[in-house]
């Protein structure tokens, strides 16, 4: 096949929709979708490369390997030595050791299966991960790795028109799939070869049938400038709140689609403007930018400890597009060449000039080396010894979390595991707990104080959390997907059933991410009584809502302990924190203003305190009273990190801030269950 210099174009903007997203996010709110694009673009080319070999009778999986070595791993190398080397700096020790499982990841060709696995793309903690852009190049490698072969052996054995409608049917199943899917679990749908699939074979499609396509000027010009509409309309109108893929990322694909069937048909006016030589250029620089760009804005932001201004942006674009330039000039351009095509090339054009062999050995030799770096980092844990004794103190903080969540939270692990989860004193078989722990990852992380409190006072004690999930009795939970809404009613259930098969419970203790739910319950609220349909029971606002909840335990005497939402960093100020030590400066420096803090949480410790004022037995403990001074909140007390992450405390902190917490007293009877 020719060069098409207009899917270069088509590639710039992609690349730039994508650095634009990364950069300036709210500016292109749906410029992720430049990476479907992408997918669509590849999907094209390699099958257009593929079909053309097997039908010539040259086609070799070896030799489409080297190339596709040639052309994506030197860039990639280079691009993961200096970052590696940069985060070694930058980074502190549980992100550079994070890194180092993601390099092994990245090495594997499985980096997006270790990303669904960590985190999501659109979470705040995606700016401490430096390669999690390397997702999308993972599922273009999978996808390389059998495409070829299935082509490969099939090609043999059934008409081109045949595979055609094996490919159209393979699509159709995926994108069903990725529709399904995104529902229920956006994360898996996002990152996953399986919902991601259709958008490569919707270029494989469009491979198979470009010999045969043909329209006339006006369709031509009708189909590419819808083509680019609709591209542009995903750009522009998509968000990270948007179901995406499935159906929200068709524009974007099937506009790809039309933009290159219309631009091979006739010299269109958009064929022209796409194969514009500033736009052309971008394009081929365009694997070197998407490798470069994220990791500068990563490591700049993680440095800084906020998100980058607009002109500090601008100027870590430009550094990316200077380094990505240079990339594709001595990276990209003379690793694509072996020793006999460099002979035949000019001899103003850099080479390496290396055999297909001798390229092969050093690769495998980089990437060994790539591996034991990256194992090297995951072994050491992110080398904490980089610092000095008290440094490595408050940093061995930041990472313990509540030491038996993975045992015990989640609505599945209600009634197992009593050995684990039974804090303070050991329940009698078949007896009953007096003290249990309610709420989502944020009450999750009071359970080393109330295991605390419970072994001084003697108490028998369980962990009855679910991340993700309020403590919030006959009201629909509002949640992102509904595998998560179906999560959180089985918690509901699950929770009240616990109270009902636990007669002498004496204290409940309720904690959670109370703006986040105040918020969406009175949302949901809200729409439901604005709504033309009001059939069924009306939706709880938030207030009503707890007071229900709480009045589930005070009707059976049960004493509450409601603990407020703890002041939020976003991102935790570690690096302040540990250079404010190294330095021997204030740590409280690294806080957030008091009035800051009051004024995200002045709704939820609102609500608390009314649902209290109007229930006896119910007490309410406020972070904001204990976790903050005069002027700043302190992720430190008493030379302890409080902090596991921006919305969390850690073991530590959870522990020491046990005495601030306003426990009720009670008679030795046990409480009174309802008749």
């Amino acid at each position: 096949m020719s060069y098409l210099p207009f899917v270069d174009g088509l590639r710039a903007l992609a690349i730039i929709a994508v650095v634009a997203y990364h950069a300036f996010p709210g500016v292109i709110t749906g410029g992720f979708a430049g990476v479907d694009v992408f997918f669509v673009i590849s999907g094209f080319l390699i099958t257009s490369l593929v079909v053309t070999e097997i039908s010539d009778g040259t086609f070799s999986l070896y030799r489409f390997f080297v190339r596709r070595a040639r052309r994506l791993l030197p860039a990639a190398f280079a691009c993961v030595v200096v970052v590696t080397v940069l985060s070694a700096f930058i980074l502190l020790p549980d992100a550079f050791w994070y890194y180092g499982r993601s390099l092994l990841a990245f090495i594997g060709l499985f980096s997006n299966v270790f990303f669904y696995l960590t985190g999501g793309y659109f979470s705040a903690p995606a700016l401490e991960k430096p390669l999690l852009h390397t997702w999308s190049l993972a599922v273009e490698d999978q996808f390389y790795l059998t495409w070829p072969l299935i082509l490969m052996l099939a090609s043999p054995f059934l008409s081109k028109r045949t595979i055609l409608g094996l490919v159209l049917l393979s699509l159709g199943a995926s994108l069903w799939f990725a529709e399904a899917k995104v529902s229920i679990d956006h994360e898996f749908a996002f990152f996953m070869l399986p919902s991601r699939a259709w958008e490569l074979l919707t270029g494989a499609a469009l491979a198979l049938v470009a010999s045969e396509i043909k329209f006339g000027r006006a369709a031509s010009e009708a189909l590419s400038i819808a083509g680019i509409v609709a591209v542009l309309a995903s750009f522009l109108l998509l968000s990270p709140h948007s179901n995406f893929p499935g159906l929200h990322a068709a524009p974007a694909c099937f506009g790809t689609v039309a933009i290159i069937a219309g631009c091979m048909s006739q010299n269109v006016l958009l064929t022209r403007l796409l194969s514009y030589r500033p736009l052309v250029f971008v394009g081929l620089i365009s694997y070197s930018l998407y490798l470069w760009h994220w990791p500068l804005l990563a490591l700049a932001s993680y440095r800084l400890e906020r998100p980058l201004d607009a002109g500090e942006a601008s100027l870590i674009v430009l550094i990316s597009v200077a380094v990505a330039i240079f990339s594709w000039r001595w990276i990209e351009r003379p690793f694509r060449s072996s020793r006999r095509s460099a002979a035949a090339t000019s001899a103003k054009a850099a080479t390496w000039g290396l055999s297909d062999g001798k390229f092969v050995v050093a690769a495998l030799s980089c990437v060994a080396i790539m591996a034991m770096f990256a194992g090297t980092i995951k072994g050491m844990k992110g080398f904490p010894n980089r610092y000095a004794a008290e440094s490595r103190r408050v940093l061995s903080q930041l990472v313990a979390g509540n030491p038996v969540r993975m045992r015990c939270d989640g609505f599945e692990n209600v009634f197992a595991d009593d050995d684990v989860c039974n804090f303070g004193k050991k329940r009698d078989p078949g007896g009953s707990y007096e003290l249990a722990l309610f709420g989502d990852s944020m009450g999750d992380h009071w359970a080393p104080l109330v295991a605390k409190y419970a072994e001084h006072r003697k108490l028998t004690g369980r962990q009855v959390t679910n991340g993700g999930c309020p403590l919030l009795f006959d009201v629909s939970i509002p949640a992102e997907t509904e595998d998560k809404i179906a999560e959180c009613t089985s918690y509901q259930t699950e929770a009240k059933k616990f109270v009902e098969l636990n007669p002498k419970l004496k204290i409940a203790v309720i904690s959670g991410f109370w703006e986040k739910w105040l918020w969406l319950v009175n949302s949901a609220a809200a729409q439901h009584a604005n709504s033309a349909d009001r059939a069924g029971s009306p939706n709880l606002n938030f207030d009503t809502a707890l007071e229900r909840t709480v009045r589930t335990f005070t009707d059976r005497g049960i004493k509450v302990v409601m603990i407020g939402q703890i002041p939020i960093y976003d991102p935790l100020p570690i690096r302040c924190i540990i250079g404010a030590i190294e330095n021997h400066r204030d740590v409280a420096t690294c806080g957030k203003p008091k009035a800051e803090a009051l004024d995200e949480l002045k709704l939820s410790n609102a609500a608390l305190l009314r649902v209290a004022a109007a229930n006896p037995g119910v007490s309410v403990s406020l972070p904001s009273d204990f976790m903050c001074q005069e002027q700043r909140c302190s992720p430190m007390m008493d030379g302890i990190l409080l902090y596991k992450n921006g919305g969390h405390v850690n073991q530590f902190g959870s522990e020491h801030l046990e005495r601030f917490i306003k426990f009720p007293e009670f008679s030795e009877e046990p409480p009174v269950p309802p008749s």
